[in-house]
C-alpha cells in the first residue's frame, strides 16, 4: 500500500493533482483543503496517502451475469442489473454504463452505427451478425432484427435495428 507520494506537481484538477515521482504520475484525490495548501504546478510536494482499490467492483460485474447480459445491459443502459451486482450501487453503475456505452456501440458497430445503411440488406445482414455475436441463436435473432425492420419504410441504421431487436429480445 502506498502511504505517501513525493515528487513534482504535474497537473491540478477540480478534486485532482498528478504527482510525477520519478517519471510516473499517480493521480490523487485531494479535498479543497489540501488542493489550497498546494503549491503551483512544478513544484515539488509531498502527500500522504490512503490507497483505496476497488478491481474486485469489476470483477464482481464480471461474475454477476453473462457477458452478452451485461453487453444488452450497457447498450439498453439498464444501470439497475448492474446495480444488483454486490459492492455496486446505483450511482457506480450508472457511471459504468455511461462510460462502457460509446465505446461499446463503437466496438460492436463502427462507423456504421452512425449512417443509415443504402442498402437495407447490409443493415440486416449486419444487424445479424451483431446479434449472433452477442450470443442470440442465429433463428432467434433473425426474428428479432425481422420484427426490428418493420415501420420507417425499412430505412434502417444497424445500431436502429439491433437496438429495436435487442428490445424486442428481452420482452421475449
Amino acid at each position: 500500500m502506498i502511504a505517501s507520494l513525493e515528487g513534482i506537481l504535474a497537473q491540478r484538477g477540480a478534486d485532482s493533482v498528478i504527482v510525477d515521482v520519478h517519471g510516473v504520475g499517480y493521480l490523487v484525490t485531494v479535498g479543497n483543503r489540501t488542493l489550497a495548501e498546494l503549491g503551483p504546478v512544478g513544484e515539488r510536494v509531498r502527500l500522504y496517502t490512503y490507497t483505496y482499490v476497488r478491481e474486485d467492483a469489476g470483477l464482481a460485474i464480471l461474475s454477476r451475469a453473462e457477458l452478452r447480459v451485461l453487453k444488452r445491459a450497457i447498450l439498453q443502459e439498464d444501470a439497475a442489473l448492474l446495480a444488483t451486482v454486490p459492492g455496486i450501487g446505483p450511482k457506480t453503475a450508472a457511471r459504468v454504463v455511461l462510460e462502457l456505452k460509446g465505446k461499446l456501440k463503437d466496438e460492436m458497430f463502427g462507423e456504421e452505427a452512425r449512417v443509415p445503411a443504402a442498402d437495407g440488406v447490409d443493415a440486416i445482414a449486419q444487424a445479424l451478425q451483431v446479434l449472433t455475436g452477442l450470443g442470440y441463436a442465429p433463428a432467434e435473432a433473425k426474428e428479432a432484427v425481422r420484427k426490428a425492420t418493420a415501420g420507417n419504410g425499412g430505412n434502417h441504421s444497424v445500431e436502429q435495428l439491433v437496438t429495436v431487436a435487442l428490445k424486442g429480445l428481452d420482452r421475449g
